[in-house]
């Protein structure tokens, strides 16, 4: 995250600091800790945080300061939701803290890398106020030489990753508010990382970012470890989508003479490439038909109030390993009934590829004596064959998987996921290949109608 992301992510939009109208009336506010993510966490020795544990800490952060903040001014509303904005303004744009969407989006990179063995540091523990840019270091060249040349879709995607970590954690927070899962308020969080990740993109196509990677360049000097595995995420990322079989030496040797010139210039790419992530970057700017952006958590809601059913619905953009997808969200609450589906329309450089994502939550049943809740999931897809950017040629796959939280205590249940998938593309999950993973973890809540609830 360069500081080109920082400057466009100031522009937020100050009337969000008014008095949105509240979501309704909410049963619960519970936190997920996800424990173990195997086989991620078990790769080559003891590793994490998965991107599942990401998502996890860094929403229970937001949940907790956001609310906290709130609670502090009391009755002056208006005033703690302008705290929570300086808050977000402050650990986004000027002191990038562990946990918060900066940290995702470094750790998103890593836990790419991290799946195929490639160590790496998150520069977000240096705490470098003057940082040009937030680096994920000490990675080695011949790492990457690696991962490029036997699994190209996945280091296309590892330049990616961090966007899509931070998009992915403000939907999973927008489903929390919509379902009733929370009572803290995160719009200036969603419009500073969606104003942010517009913004990153489209830097790509200016020349100061050419300035920025000349600085860096010097910076680095010859001290390999210190330098971020890729620079400019989206340079790279186009640059790499469009090559996939280019040697990663190609990139030739660091200005300073030691080792490889991973930083990719404006000047490298060539007119069609500049013209796809000018492409990229507008599409950026469909993350706002979101409704959420105007606190509208509730959506609307229909029928009588015997039947009353709320929806909410948004429209979203990823770049991923094989060029993008355009996704619609469609979020249904009806009683304890909720649900979510995702429409996919997943496109490399000249085909579109269609695929649908359902997902239940929190359905009750009884496992012996203990009450427990069941979130079963299910995805289809045709994705382009092999993730390549160029074919017409497409691979059916899925991913399906189920969790069981378990009510241990009135404020302490324990949960359990399976989760299976083939070769595909998947936001928040860090296999691109076949996998199988297994989690286990603590949900921790408290509410004023937990007894109604169970």
């Amino acid at each position: 995250m360069n500081r080109i992301h920082r400057r466009i992510a100031s522009f937020l939009p100050f009337l969000s600091l008014g008095v949105a109208p509240p979501s309704r009336a909410q049963s619960t506010n519970r936190l997920d800790f996800t424990l173990l993510d195997a086989p991620y966490n078990l790769t080559e020795g003891l590793r994490g945080p998965s991107m599942r544990q990401t998502l996890d800490l860094s929403m229970a952060t937001y949940e907790l300061s956001h609310a906290g903040i709130e609670r502090a001014f009391g009755r002056r509303k208006r005033l703690g939701r302008a705290a929570v904005a300086v808050f977000d303004l402050a650990t986004t744009l000027e002191l990038a803290l562990p946990l918060t969407s900066v940290w995702v989006h470094e750790e998103f990179h890593r836990a790419v890398m991290g799946r195929r063995g490639v160590n790496s540091v998150d520069d977000v523990f240096r705490f470098d106020v003057d940082a040009a840019w937030i680096a994920v270091s000490h990675v080695a060249d011949n790492d990457i030489m690696r991962l490029k040349r036997d699994r190209p879709a996945e280091w296309i995607r590892t330049q990616s990753a961090g966007i899509e970590g931070e998009l992915s954690l403000v939907g999973e927070l927008q489903r929390r508010r919509f379902f009733g899962r929370s009572r803290a308020w995160h719009l200036p969080l969603y419009w500073l990382t969606k104003l942010g990740t517009f913004g990153y993109v489209a830097s790509g196509t200016w020349s100061d970012a050419d300035a920025d990677i000349d600085e860096a360049n010097r910076e680095d000097g010859t001290n390999v470890r210190r330098r971020d595995f890729t620079g400019h995420d989206l340079l790279g990322w186009v640059y790499d989508l469009h090559r996939p079989n280019e040697p990663y030496a190609a990139r030739g040797v660091h200005p300073s003479g030691v080792g490889v010139d991973r930083y990719v210039k404006l000047a490298d790419l060539t007119s069609e490439e500049r013209r796809y992530l000018e492409r990229q970057s507008r599409l950026q700017l469909l993350n706002l038909i979101d409704p959420f952006l105007f606190g509208l958590d509730g959506g609307i809601t229909v029928g009588s109030e015997e039947s009353r059913t709320q929806i909410n619905a948004g429209v979203s953009h990823y770049l991923t390993s094989f060029g993008h997808t355009i996704d619609a969200t469609v979020l249904v609450a009806r009683g304890a009934k909720k649900l979510a589906v995702v429409a996919h329309a997943y496109a490399n450089a000249g085909s579109v590829f269609p695929g649908i994502d359902g997902q239940l939550f929190d359905v009750p049943l009884t496992v012996g004596r203990r009450n427990a809740f069941l979130s079963p999931r299910l995805a289809l897809w045709l994705q382009p064959h092999v993730q390549e950017f160029r074919t017409s040629r497409a691979d059916g796959g899925g991913l399906a998987s189920v969790r069981v939280r378990t009510v241990l205590s009135r404020r302490l249940d324990v949960f359990g996921e399976v989760e299976a998938k083939t070769t595909g593309w998947v936001a928040g999950v860090a296999h691109v290949d076949a996998n199988a993973s297994a989690r286990m973890g603590l949900s921790v809540g408290w509410s004023r109608n937990r007894a109604v609830e169970r």
